[in-house]
């Protein structure tokens, strides 16, 4: 690698004080706090190949210097590209090939200009930002991310950062959309004595330093959301065991805790080899093997960051179920989301929903059939229909997740909605060919990479894996705010069931009747179906399969 030394970075940041910040804003100004949406011209033009991040973390005044180096392909004619960089933060130099050019840091955005011949399509390009400040403070995290500045209960530094919501740009620059990751990622950080830096990806080395401090190298090989890139920053200590894979491979496994933690951490480590033991039953084997599957504790609750999950649950399980619902959940994101990424956050409930349905399997296996219906039924109290879980039109994270602040968004119903959508689903296909869809859904891409998928992609292999056409579903249970009706009544002895939806779409989908003491399966095609029940009792969907207005 030819990116900048750690230990000259911070000398680098300083030296370059003098020159004219990169911007026509405040330094504390502050940018859209969204991430993706429409992506512009200047960032669609190229296809980031490769970051290498250089980063001094100064805990005593909360400060960063950086200097991040992108390497690209670019894919369209462009006489400038941008990168992404929170305002908060002061931009010192920009170089491409080595090259000092005129750059702009304004609204939380690099405008670089590209010499002749450099934005050819086809023509690699190397750009590298030294930048430094003081970076945001996460004031809600991980839902409000930045950086989370604790202390451990010794009163040892503690320094986590999340920026799901906002984007990586937080606190380094990067092209801030989930539709182009880096094919591999370079974390150089260095941390003052005494800490220990816990990132993604496999850990090629630490270098001692002056004071005893150190720098972390972490290389994560595979391709990775810009979000996903953490720093975990305390006086860790480890548990490792490596763990044979579903296929016969070997999976080394680590959890990072505090050390005032161990006896605990002993006792969930059994608990994280579980669920991974369980989730590789459903959704295949752990694709991130050549790194690790990693577990960092937390001064906020978790996040799914690839290869180190955080975890910070308190070791407290769930007050329903006698399992860790935070670590489940955010281990299952390394199959939906990680491996299986949504190419825009339109698409967020596949991360969610998938996600929070893993939970129910688990359960299943765990404990039977009762303890999945209960789990179905919680998540299914807690959705709002605030919006359709799959707009159509692209959408920045603050349009999806926070229900509420923006009109439409989906907010929880990405996550409940979502799970109850599989949960249909399943009954739908029937167990067979819906065990085989989950895993086909989860399927790597070329070589086992992790690959993208938008919510029509995934329609289409459900059509292939039933072997029907299931649009009539997904139209009306994503991309529809409202649930659809079943109205039922008995006349002369016959029970008549009809499906409404908002719009008039059809709706087909078949309904369990309790008839007596024998369940039926009652098609509905065009949304209509009878049943011969005389003066028999009978239940509509005895066991809550249904989406429907209750």
């Amino acid at each position: 690698m030819n990116a900048i030394n750690p230990k000259t970075v911070w000398n680098r940041v300083l030296t370059c004080a003098g020159l004219t910040v990169l911007s026509s804003a405040p330094l504390l100004a502050l940018q859209t706090e969204n991430s993706g949406g429409t992506l512009r011209p200047d960032q669609a033009c190229f296809d980031v190949q490769h970051y290498d991040l250089v980063l001094v973390v100064v805990p005593d005044s909360k400060k960063i210097g950086g200097s991040l180096t992108m390497t690209a392909r670019m894919e369209k004619a462009s006489e400038e590209i941008s990168l992404d960089l929170d305002s908060r933060l002061t931009v010192r130099r920009v170089t491409v090939a080595g090259v000092e050019v005129e750059a702009t840091h304004t609204e939380g955005r690099i405008t670089i200009p590209l010499a002749k011949g450099q934005g050819a399509p086809g023509q690699e390009i190397k750009v590298n930002v030294l930048y430094m400040g003081t970076p945001r403070e996460a004031p809600n995290a991980p839902w409000v991310g930045g950086f989370t500045w604790a202390k451990t209960p010794s009163g040892a530094d503690w320094v986590s950062t999340t920026c799901q919501m906002e984007g990586a740009d937080l606190w380094w620059p990067c092209k801030d959309h989930p539709s182009d990751k880096p094919e591999s990622f370079d974390l150089r950080v260095t941390v003052p004595a005494g800490l220990v830096c816990a990132s993604n990806g496999r850990l090629m080395g630490v270098q001692e330093g002056d004071s005893g401090a150190r720098t972390f190298h972490w290389h994560t090989s595979m391709p990775i959301p810009n979000y996903s890139i953490a720093l975990n920053i305390a006086p860790y200590e480890t548990i490792s065991r490596t763990v044979e894979s579903i296929d016969g491979g070997a999976i080394p496994v680590t959890f990072w805790h505090l050390p005032e933690n161990t006896d605990k951490a002993k006792v969930l480590f059994e608990e994280i080899v579980d669920h991974l033991k369980h989730l590789e039953s459903v959704c295949g084997p752990y694709p991130f093997r050549q790194d690790k599957y990693g577990v960092v504790e937390t001064p906020h609750l978790g996040m799914e960051h690839q290869t180190i999950i955080a975890y910070g649950n308190n070791y407290s399980g769930d007050p329903e179920f006698d399992y860790d619902w935070l670590h489940h959940h955010e281990m299952s994101h390394e199959w939906w989301s990680n491996l299986l990424t949504c190419v825009d956050w339109a698409d967020f409930w596949i991360h969610e929903g998938l996600g929070t349905y893993m939970q129910a399997l688990y359960l299943e296996s765990r404990f039977g059939v009762e303890a999945y219906r209960k789990k179905m039924e919680i998540d299914w109290n807690r959705i709002g229909q605030n919006g359709a879980i799959a707009p159509i039109a692209p959408r920045g994270t603050q349009s999806m997740y926070f229900a509420g602040g923006v009109p439409d968004a989906p907010g929880g119903d990405i996550y409940f909605k979502g799970s109850w959508v599989v949960h249909n689903l399943r009954w739908l296909m029937g167990d067979k060919e819906f065990f085989k869809l989950l895993r086909e859904w989860a399927k790597p891409g070329t070589g086992g990479a992790p690959r993208f998928v938008s919510t029509d992609q995934m329609i289409q292999v459900a059509s292939s894996m039933a072997r029907v056409d299931l649009d009539w579903y997904f139209d009306v249970v994503l991309k529809a705010k409202q649930m659809p009706v079943l109205t039922a009544e008995v006349k002369d002895g016959q029970l008549h069931l009809k499906w409404s939806v908002v719009g008039g779409k059809p709706y087909s989908m078949p309904v369990e009747v309790q008839l007596g003491s024998k369940r039926v399966r009652v098609e509905c095609p065009a949304g209509e179906g009878t049943l011969a029940v005389g003066t028999q009792d009978w239940q509509l969907d005895p066991d809550r399969w249904l989406i429907r207005q209750r």
